[in-house]
């Protein structure tokens, strides 16, 4: 440690000083050495590519390939319990509602009766009494499915299940 006060001395620097000017020489070699040796890319590097470039035509057709496949796969045989992470799982149940709804049309609201309205699961006869009340202060127009926000007992849980079972014309 005599090199080290001695130095400290010559320079009018205390022990801690130098250390800390000492740890820096040290970091800035180091990078120039890295730098040099092309280990270290410029950080121009990674701003110049645009998002479509980023992605390579190849990788794009096997992404579209497996999400055909996995789509084929779930109209063939279903929903495997147990086996498909949960954002899968909606995206599987979003297919099926969808194809469901070109098979069966739904509630048309502008017509339905208060029974209809109660067959809607997670919907009571006063929540279909609400429904209705609802229609006939709209006069039967009723143009978007988050006017029925404004119904008391409807959230957005219930939206969802309006939206799957019922036709707004």
């Amino acid at each position: 440690m005599r090199t080290h006060d001695r130095i400290a001395a010559s320079l009018g620097m205390t022990r801690p000083e130098l250390t800390v000017v000492s740890l820096l020489l040290v970091f800035f070699l180091l990078g120039l050495v890295l730098r040099n040796a092309g280990l270290v890319r410029p950080a121009s590097d990674f701003g110049n590519t645009t998002q479509n470039e980023s992605f390579s035509d190849a990788y794009v057709d096997s992404l579209l390939d497996e999400a055909m496949k996995l789509e084929a796969a779930v109209v063939k045989n279903g929903p495997a319990a147990g086996n498909r992470e949960p954002s899968k799982e909606k995206s599987t149940r979003r297919v099926q509602q969808s194809k469901h709804r070109a098979t069966d049309p739904g509630i048309v609201f502008a017509t339905a009766s208060k029974a209809e309205l109660a067959s809607i699961p997670g919907i009571s006869n006063v929540l279909a009494g609400r429904l209705i009340e609802f229609r006939k202060s709209r006069q039967g127009k009723v143009e978007r499915f988050r006017d029925f926000l404004d119904v008391k007992g409807i959230g957005r849980k219930r939206l969802e299940t309006l939206q799957q079972h019922l036709v707004l014309e």
